[in-house]
């Protein structure tokens, strides 16, 4: 069993999970259908396409910054375009509509979180080569939420859970709390020990499991997606920070 390891950092994500009409939330981690949305643009893969091979990878992440809950009061819709003509949002026939749409749209500010995908080693050997060249743009959720770091760590023969642990929790000093050296005269960043949570796929059977209905079936167009459900259970570890370069 191979592992894909990628980081998912960026300004703004959003994991919609429950996301209906004009509320859009967000999950508190990146969700399997996100992310498999994801690896469908590194592809190049269309809506019209089965996810299943890419929705049967185990999914593992690990909380490395949990970021910030922004709501954006949204409009699309009404007023001038460009102050030549009136502009406003389709509905879902197609037609023009006659009022603005207006939704509220969540977000994480300044997340960060690596993402352990286990699985046939073929597959994952194909997605590194396209995610070094994705066919379409990647995002974080939605198409404004760009990230802001290279998404693909790299590949282990380690198991999920293993590489989790093992790799390296790299902060950057504004993420880090200082405190003042005695020795050096100068305020150092404090790299004490930190708790992480770590998000584990698991069997059905499992007691401490959490069930998610995040997992794609179809979603051959906009109006129609189909979704089963995975579960998740959630430990701790602790890991010493490292300041990043």
């Amino acid at each position: 069993m191979s592992t894909l390891l990628l980081r998912l950092a960026g300004p703004l994500q959003s994991w919609g999970y429950r996301s209906r009409f004009s509320d859009r939330d967000t999950g508190l981690e990146p969700t399997k259908s996100g992310v498999v949305g994801l690896l469908c643009c590194a592809l190049g893969r269309p809506r019209s396409e089965s996810p299943a091979d890419l929705a049967s990878l185990g999914l593992h992440v690990r909380v490395d910054r949990q970021g910030t809950l922004l709501k954006d009061f949204h409009t699309a819709g009404a007023g001038m375009f460009r102050g030549s003509r009136e502009y406003f949002a389709p509905t879902s026939s197609g037609a023009k509509g006659k009022n603005p749409v207006v939704t509220e749209r969540h977000y994480l500010q300044d997340a960060s979180f690596l993402i352990a995908l286990e699985g046939d080693a073929s597959l994952l050997t194909r997605l590194v080569k396209n995610l070094q060249d994705p066919k379409w743009l990647l995002a974080l959720g939605r198409r404004s939420c760009p990230p802001s770091e290279p998404i693909l760590v790299g590949k282990t023969d380690l198991d999920a859970k293993t590489a989790l642990c093992e790799l390296p929790l790299r902060l950057h000093r504004r993420h880090l709390t200082t405190r003042w050296d005695e020795r050096e005269g100068r305020y150092v960043a404090d790299l004490a020990p930190q708790k992480l949570r770590l998000l584990l796929e698991c069997p059905p059977g499992d007691t401490a499991g959490e069930m998610r209905r995040d997992v794609p079936v179809a979603w051959s167009d906009q109006l129609s997606r189909e979704y089963t459900v995975r579960f998740v259970r959630e430990e701790m570890i602790v890991k010493i920070p490292e300041v990043a370069q």
